[in-house]
């Protein structure tokens, strides 16, 4: 049946049918629109992100010059970033905080090689590159345990905490875990700071 076959009547019904059609894909070409500035946008914050992110590279905003571990600026990145993909993909995460005791006592030739021992040994007791370690502050090391349950970063904190007494260096040692120990980042580190 052909369009000249209806009736008035009808063909006004079927054009007013179109006209609704259209007004509705109109409006979803903007909602597209819409989504495609919003995804746009975000991109744009990505690649500047990882702009930053690879500018850093190897500069002193991401390595500390003495220990050669990653600076705080790039440790509470990397544990952001974590948070969130632990958060988003559902796994767990550690914090752990080394402290060296009576820093301030030690003379300046001890501290640097107390730090190069400890910055040393981290990186040998956790799984790089899963695993970060970072100056945290003057006298602190902070390492990020990724992927991992509380009773392994237990098993890790453990063994750095024998690998720090073997070699006679005192230190105090935090440990935190996502999600058992709290699911606020802020908290987190505040537990082990």
């Amino acid at each position: 049946m052909g369009y000249e076959e209806l009736s008035r009547e009808e063909l006004l019904r079927k054009v007013m049918e179109l006209e609704d059609e259209v007004t509705r894909l109109k409006m979803r070409e903007s909602e597209l629109e819409i989504l495609l500035n919003e995804y746009s946008s975000i991109m744009k914050k990505q690649f500047e992100v990882f702009d930053d992110f690879i500018k850093d590279v190897g500069t002193k905003r991401m390595i500390d010059p003495l220990t050669r571990v990653y600076s705080q600026e790039h440790l509470l990145k990397l544990i952001s970033y974590y948070h969130q993909k632990a958060f988003e993909e559902n796994f767990g995460y550690a914090l752990v905080t080394i402290t060296i005791n009576n820093f301030e006592k030690m003379d300046q030739m001890e501290k640097e090689h107390t730090l190069l021992r400890i910055g040393k040994l981290l990186k040998e007791l956790v799984r790089v590159p899963l695993d970060s370690v970072g100056r945290y502050a003057e006298n602190q090391f902070m390492v990020l345990l990724t992927e991992i349950t509380k009773e392994q970063a237990e098993k890790v904190r453990e063994r750095i905490e024998n690998a720090m007494a073997l070699h006679n260096i005192d230190v105090t040692i935090k440990f935190a875990s996502y999600p058992d120990d709290s699911t606020n980042l802020e908290e987190l580190v505040r537990t082990v700071e």
